[in-house]
């Protein structure tokens, strides 16, 4: 009780018009007394931690949300138990809602101010009503609950996403006669797979370089291409040699000068030193400057690694302009941190946790979970947000324009430290961390007034707290839902978070095959079909953008798992073989579609009628279909279905294949009574063809939106 009051206390303390105080050791829980005594001293190492956890949450909420520093102060009551207030600064409305009773729930309804509403404590989706003619949201209130409803625009900094389906798979990924995948013929071909299977977004990993053991999260630079991604001829250096002819490669150079020298120069003083760390460098190394890329040593080096990115840059400008030219848009991802041993480091090292000798001081990790009881140290240096701030964000403003550059969408990886981030002193176990706030939406504003509407994703997996969820509707860019994560039994349906895009597992996670084994104890055909129904659940729910792994895609298990988060070796290798992709077509592949109506044309060969029953097939579907309806006309019965599983019906009717002949006829995919025209983009349109048409004794007529497929 007394921790559940302290929290509607904090949050009224910290949305209420003012300056907030935080009277010594509230933090801690500190009890008061009279003065002189009214506080003793700091309890360090016995902090109550839910007090810490309750006002660090309320003070990230007025942080994240600026209406709350700036807005008018309306207050209003509901009833005798629920009172509130709205906040208002001229561009966004929020209201606060507290129910002070021990006792009572309550439903109750605030008008809506704007086009849409989050709520920002549970997450849940807010429920609109229609009352007396004005639109309303509904809200559900737990005896002392409160809720903080941000009414918000549909776009805000966020660029619109496509309805579609995407698959996940790195580059090095794609089938590639068994060598990890490259940028040309290797990638393309996998992009004309994904078009032919209908899917419109590819996800990929990061594509700067990788450190020793593969990681594409803590590379050299946050701006360089790999070179390993290359499709590089035999003759190496004369390729080089004359792609450094072509007019183009001068202007890549001027256009990318700030970030491409300074690695140029990092990466050149590796090749003549070796791989050790830049700290253990001679001194007249330690630093960058435009003369040290014109020494002698290093000259050829510098303008040789130009060169590599300049051929990177070529390879993969062809690959997105490729995938785009087939309907395909590219998700990349952009890891939080960067590696103390980078170029970043290096040449920025004004704006990094780093001491004068180029060692870290604060680094960054994740605090004890039930996972992980010893919390996680990460390494990277953690950022200077109040000296990048002072610059107008300018580092980070050069490294979204190069991401906006390489992908169609980006996805920001660990989104939480954009909010608040876990920072653990040099020397330190990550026990003795602690939290401190990010630039939150202040740096999104920045770069949306430089750049326009942002093509981002949000990874908010992990602690989501409130002011998480405030980012997020804030900024507008579209969260993460994955079905291994979700608060539900997943085996009866999965409901992303509002907005949210879905998933059925990341690079960091079990396959789906593999989750369901471990997680439900299944083998087998049984394990398979969960698996199976979790993909189409995913495939099938409202998300605008819904992504499945390609290991999820062939229903592959573990050993198929792409990295293990924790074991630094052994990971990032998989690769996809090309038998595989050639030969997916499993006989549940319309599942990947939404619901799927179609209409069954049964006719009778000529068999003796002993031997067929008719009643059976009736009975059958009308045990599978959500509805059923039969027509007969003298042989031929025609049956409409409307399932979510077409695929299990349709390969259960080849049963009867020597008894009847069967057309499928005007097939379209549908989500919630709307047509989706387009098939919505899912596999279903290309294997479900290939399936169904190598039935035996089955016959297929497909046709969709009026026109034959």
């Amino acid at each position: 009780l007394g921790v559940s009051r302290l929290w509607v206390a904090a949050l009224m303390q910290m949305t209420l018009p003012g300056v907030p105080c935080i009277y010594y050791g509230d933090e801690a829980g500190m009890e008061g007394y009279t003065d002189p005594y009214n506080r003793g001293p700091y309890p360090w190492g016995k902090e109550d931690t839910n007090c810490t956890t309750i006002y660090r949450n309320a003070i990230a909420i007025r942080k994240a949300l600026p209406v709350f520093t700036t807005g008018i102060f309306r207050p209003f009551a509901l009833n005798d138990d629920v009172f509130g207030y709205w906040r208002h600064d001229g561009k966004s409305y929020a209201c606060v809602l507290i129910n002070r009773s021990l006792s009572n729930s309550h439903t109750v309804r605030v008008p809506m101010r704007d086009e849409a509403v989050s709520d920002i404590i549970s997450g849940r989706p807010v429920k609109v009503v229609e009352e007396n003619g004005e639109k309303k949201a509904e809200i559900f209130m737990w005896p002392l609950g409160t809720s903080v409803l941000y009414f918000h625009k549909q776009e805000r900094l966020q660029a619109p996403i496509e309805r579609g389906m995407g698959v996940l798979a790195h580059i090095t990924s794609v089938p590639n006669d068994g060598k990890p995948g490259e940028l040309c013929d290797p990638s393309k071909r996998f992009v004309d797979w994904l078009a032919e299977a209908g899917v419109k977004y590819w996800q990929i990993l990061p594509v700067n370089p990788c450190d020793r053991w593969g990681s594409p999260y803590a590379g050299l630079s946050a701006f360089a291409g790999n070179p390993m991604l290359v499709d590089w001829p035999k003759d190496r250096e004369g390729y080089l040699e004359n792609l450094a002819k072509e007019p183009e490669y001068k202007t890549f150079c001027e256009k990318h000068d700030e970030w491409l020298t300074p690695y140029a120069t990092f990466r050149a003083i590796k090749d003549l030193l070796g791989e050790d760390a830049w700290q253990t460098w001679p001194e007249h190394y330690w630093t960058f400057s435009p003369s040290l890329a014109r020494d002698k040593k290093l000259a050829d080096g510098v303008e040789r690694n130009k060169r590599i990115q300049y051929a990177f840059q070529v390879q993969w400008n062809s690959l997105r302009a490729y995938a785009n030219r087939r309907g395909i848009k590219i998700i990349g991802d952009m890891p939080m941190y960067v590696s103390s041993d980078s170029a970043d480091v290096w040449a920025h090292r004004d704006i990094f946790a780093i001491d004068k000798d180029g060692a870290t001081v604060s680094q960054a990790g994740a605090p004890p979970d039930p996972l992980g009881p010893e919390g996680q140290l990460w390494g990277n240096p953690t950022f200077r947000w109040d000296v990048l701030k002072d610059r107008g964000y300018d580092w980070w403003m050069a490294r979204f324009e190069r991401m906006f550059e390489l992908y169609d969408y980006v996805r920001l990886d660990h989104f939480l430290g954009f909010s608040s981030y876990y920072s653990i002193p040099e020397g330190k176990t990550a026990l003795e961390g602690s939290w401190l706030f990010g630039p939150g939406v202040d740096l999104f504003e920045a770069a949306h007034e430089r750049f326009g509407q942002l093509p981002i994703i949000a990874e908010d997996l992990g602690s989501v707290t409130p002011a998480v969820r405030a980012l997020v509707a804030a900024t507008g860019a579209p969260g993460m839902s994955v079905v291994q994560f979700v608060d539900e039994d997943v085996r009866n349906g999965f409901h992303p978070a509002p907005g949210a895009c879905a998933f059925t597992g990341t690079h960091d996670t079990q396959t789906v095959l593999g989750w369901v084994k471990s997680h439900f104890g299944l083998h087998g055909h049984d394990a398979r079909s969960l698996a199976k129904r979790l993909n189409d659940f995913v495939l099938g729910c409202e998300s605008d953008l819904a992504v499945l792994p390609l290991q999820d895609v062939l229903l592959l298990g573990d050993d198929a798992r792409m990295n293990m988060p924790g074991v630094p070796e052994g990971n990032w290798s998989w690769k996809a073989k090309k038998i595989d992709l050639d030969s997916f077509t499993p006989d549940s592949v319309l599942e990947f579609g939404y619901c799927t109506e179609f209409l069954l044309r049964l006719q009778r060969a000529k068999v003796d009628p002993d031997t067929f029953d008719e009643k059976e097939i009736i009975d059958y579907l009308s045990g599978v279909g959500d509805s059923i309806v039969c027509f007969k006309d003298g042989s031929i019965v025609k049956v409409h279905v409307h399932t979510r599983t077409p695929g299990d019906v349709l390969s259960h009717c080849q049963r009867w294949g020597e008894f009847l002949t069967l057309k499928i006829e005007n097939m379209t995919l549908q989500h919630h009574e709307t047509t989706i025209k387009d098939g919505f983009s899912r596999p279903a349109k290309r294997y479900g063809i290939v399936t169904l048409a190598s039935g035996e004794g089955l016959e297929t007529t497909f046709t969709e939106a009026g026109a034959d497929v």
